[in-house]
């Protein structure tokens, strides 16, 4: 991959992972909520789940999705719906309810799983690189090199913005302080959620 080539990558895919969309609405709405550190577990499932979808379009796998759709399908409608399960409880919180929470017991495992579905299952993601891809891999050269190359460049852009998202939303909850304001920023939150699940969910029906 030329060097020219990757100056141009690097801010093409930077344009896109800073865009407001599905798993940046997540990092900042858990980053609200459970705060910076507890959202990086969200964050390992996410970055896995793009590698998994950067590295099944790489390979051509996508190209295998778009002819079967019904796989896609299925993971969008799983996701969709988790985020309408987890903005529902959101919504639902009491400040009693807050306080006798110990966040610590929240599953890292859960909220890794919860990354991965949102990346998975995100239809932006998949639509981006299927058309992005094709201008930037060569066929003339090694296509290990490029892929790692690729992976690397977009994975750490995904983390620095979710990282921003995530900070943005942490602050944004110091800012409100107490469990009634908390309460609030979870509604506020549980709304976006609910937004980016009928995002994904109507891509279903399309």
């Amino acid at each position: 991959m030329s060097p020219d080539l990757i100056l141009l990558f690097i801010p093409t895919i930077a344009s896109v992972s800073f865009t407001p969309g599905l798993c940046m609405t997540l990092a900042f709405t858990l980053g609200l909520s459970i705060g910076y550190q507890r959202t990086l577990w969200m964050m390992v499932g996410e970055l896995s789940g793009v590698a998994t979808v950067f590295t099944a379009t790489f390979w051509s796998l996508g190209w295998l999705l778009s002819r079967d759709p019904i796989y896609f399908k299925v993971v969008s409608l799983l996701g969709g719906a988790y985020l309408l399960y987890l903005a529902y409880h959101l919504f639902r919180q009491t400040p009693e309810a807050i306080k006798a929470r110990n966040l610590e017991n929240t599953s890292p495992v859960s909220l890794a799983i919860l990354g991965y579905i949102t990346a998975v299952s995100n239809p932006k993601g998949w639509a981006f690189l299927m058309a992005l891809l094709p201008g930037f891999v060569s066929m003339d050269t090694a296509l290990i090199p490029q892929f790692i190359i690729m992976m690397g460049i977009m994975l750490t852009t995904e983390f620095i913005s979710m990282t921003a998202y995530a900070t943005g939303g942490q602050w944004l909850a110091n800012r409100l302080g107490g469990s009634r304001g908390i309460v609030n920023a979870n509604r506020v939150a549980a709304s976006m959620l609910t937004l980016a699940a009928l995002w994904v969910l109507s891509g279903t029906l399309t």
